[in-house]
């Protein structure tokens, strides 16, 4: 199984977008996908329309194995998070595998699914640290503008400590809200380039359709398959599937 954790530390960006999107893309090349929502404010669970009965705060506090909290939405296994995951940090932050509980949950999956897409919560706390040493790659999302830019240069510091722990662990950069048109915009994918950060050749921008998939709970695969976020989610599933 490759789990793909989308994290940044700054929210907003379209980390459950991308998650939500992403996953359905690879659900579509007939790959069985499961995808989290580690985020105390559940805006995966939210798109994805599901109850929060037993949730991802039951696999930290050990009370529940994700198997038995996923929900099916459109082919994909989802397992929920609910305000409750705020309280695990402070629950887990004396154990001493406090940054290694999601991975090991994750370890008795690996012959079930062939891929899993981690939605992260904004900031850099035990959640996202879990999320990160559970991955094998991190998408990292990137509003092309200067303030997250300086964001980046903080999350990368933490990814980059992490990856002393774990060298493997990959990572590319996907800008969105992206307007081409905007020197801004252009200027901002420049600066990253010129940092040799890694980026994918597709963006994701910010338009009508993209927003009312959400309101209507489904992926754009289903809701608008021509939309050109949804082919961009499209190829980038391709890459991360042929690797």
């Amino acid at each position: 199984m490759k789990t793909i954790a989308i994290s940044v530390q700054k929210g907003g960006c379209g980390k459950t977008t991308t998650a939500a999107n992403l996953a359905a893309a690879i659900t579509a090349r007939e790959k069985h996908v499961l995808l989290i929502d580690n985020d105390p404010q559940s805006s995966l669970t939210l798109y994805s329309n599901l109850t929060q009965e037993r949730t991802m705060t039951d696999v930290y506090r050990g009370t529940a194995a994700i198997q038995e909290i996923v929900r099916d939405w459109h082919g994909m296994d989802v397992a929920p998070a609910d305000i409750l995951l705020s309280q695990v940090e402070n629950e887990i932050s004396d154990r001493k595998d406090r940054r290694d509980i999601l991975r090991k949950a994750l370890s008795f999956l690996d012959s079930v699914y062939d891929y899993c897409i981690i939605d992260t919560a904004p900031g850099l706390g035990l959640l996202s640290v879990n999320a990160l040493m559970a991955s094998d790659h991190v998408i990292i999302p990137m509003e092309p503008n200067p303030a997250d830019i300086w964001g980046l240069e903080l999350f990368m510091s933490t990814l980059n400590q992490i990856r002393k722990a774990k060298p493997e662990l990959t990572y590319k950069i996907l800008l969105t809200s992206y307007n081409d048109r905007l020197k801004l915009h252009q200027a901002a994918k420049e600066a990253a380039e010129s940092h040799s950060l890694e980026l994918y050749p597709v963006t994701i921008s910010r338009n009508v359709k993209t927003a009312e998939a959400w309101g209507a709970h489904e992926p754009l695969l289903i809701y608008d398959p021509g939309n050109k976020n949804n082919i961009a989610y499209k190829t980038i599933a391709e890459m991360e599937t042929s690797e």
